[in-house]
């Protein structure tokens, strides 16, 4: 039973890490994201039922959400909302069941440490092949137009969004490679470090991602704070001053696309949703399946999207969720780096769920119990302090 736990738990942080929005690995019309999921909690159950032990906060957690999904989809059919847009809804925010077998599975350092070794290593892979496909457009090995065909229409055209017509483009995935990035900030000392993240950063900065950019930026700068950023070693400053001015330069001098256009959808969003506030809606929304015109179903902004749907009552839920987290991560001062690694990470979600529907889906919500469970964990474990650099 542990290899086959041990395998299907490799298969499914690799499945998170590669395979951005879930629709790139598909099993006979289902995603390869959904069967591990079903998979898991099959099996991790069965586990939990012959050992007749349940954790408080997975039961806690999974009833809770189960309640949420039920009466937010009751509130959207109750509106007018057709079922298989209910449906749409409730699938992604489902992935907050992924508790049962995450927390299971997460139970010690080793285990841990190998989900950080996993990041590192696939946000690497990521960054190395966006990087060796923008040089094969650069010296015309690879068409724009067959490549454009083949991504949207031979593997996810959800996954993929491009910038102008020279090759640049948006990965889903790309989450995770900075997710990535944070983890080779934090690790050992070595030559290595150093040339990976300079590789992680050139690929984002070719992502053309204006949020990625700016909310990485903001997130050291507010976990730091302007004058600890100062006291950074040399190399740090360095890489800081690459990013900043490579990303000057590359915005401006290269066309990545009409970026007033997607501002202009997000700007109509809003409007729209601020058009359909009711007292009603206001503290409960207007329940799943509800989108406005421009959006019927999912938005680019995910608390628009959580508003609309949830009211603020749905923002509160999330609130308590997030002081749940970050409870667990300050319990103990043990295990510094791990802790600040997957801390910083899920804040950078958060960040960039301002412009972006991160937070609220499978990719987001998969590392928030992701890092939930390593809190937990750590919390359980003697005062060591795994700390391979004081940053």
């Amino acid at each position: 039973m542990k290899i086959v736990l041990k395998i299907l738990f490799t298969l499914t942080l690799l499945e998170l890490f590669l395979g951005g929005g879930g629709r790139i690995f598909d099993i006979g019309g289902a995603t390869a994201r959904i069967v591990l999921f079903f998979i898991n909690i099959m099996v991790v159950s069965i586990v939990y039922l012959y050992s007749g032990k349940i954790p408080k906060h997975i039961l806690f957690l999974s009833i809770y959400t189960l309640l949420i999904l039920f009466f937010y989809g009751a509130l959207g059919w109750w509106n007018g909302a057709q079922p298989a847009l209910i449906f749409e809804d409730i699938k992604p925010l489902s992935y907050f069941l992924s508790v049962i077998f995450f927390s299971f599975y997460i139970n010690s350092e080793k285990r841990i440490l190998s989900i950080i070794s996993l990041l590192k290593k696939t946000s690497l892979f990521i960054a190395l092949l966006y990087l060796t496909i923008q040089v094969l457009f650069y010296f015309g090995k690879i068409n724009f137009l067959s490549f454009y065909n083949y991504a949207n229409n031979e593997i996810a055209s959800s996954e993929f969004f491009f910038r102008g017509t020279e090759g640049l483009f948006f990965y889903k995935g790309f989450l995770y490679m900075v997710i990535g990035l944070i983890a080779w900030i934090h690790a050992d000392t070595s030559k290595f470090k150093t040339i990976a993240i300079l590789i992680i950063i050139a690929a984002m900065i070719l992502s053309g991602t204006r949020g990625f950019i700016l909310m990485f930026g903001i997130l050291y700068a507010l976990f730091y704070g302007v004058p600890l950023l100062l006291k950074l070693n040399f190399k740090i400053l360095i890489l800081a001053a690459v990013l900043m001015l490579g990303s000057l330069y590359f915005f401006k001098n290269v066309e990545i696309g009409n970026k007033n256009l997607s501002d202009s959808v997000r700007i109509e969003q809003t409007k729209q949703v601020a058009e359909r506030i009711d007292p009603f809606s206001l503290f409960i929304g207007h329940g799943f399946g509800n989108g406005v015109p421009v959006r019927m179903v999912h938005m680019e902004i995910g608390y628009l999207e959580v508003f609309h749907k949830q009211g603020l009552v749905g923002l509160g839920l999330w609130v308590i969720f997030f002081v749940f987290l970050y409870n667990a991560y300050i319990k103990k001062r043990n295990y510094l780096t791990i802790r600040k690694v997957f801390f910083l990470s899920a804040i950078f979600v958060l960040l960039i769920s301002l412009t972006n529907p991160f937070f609220n889906n499978p990719i987001g919500i998969s590392l928030f119990i992701i890092s939930l469970s390593v809190f937990l964990t750590l919390n359980k474990m003697g005062e060591k302090n795994y700390s391979t650099s004081n940053k």
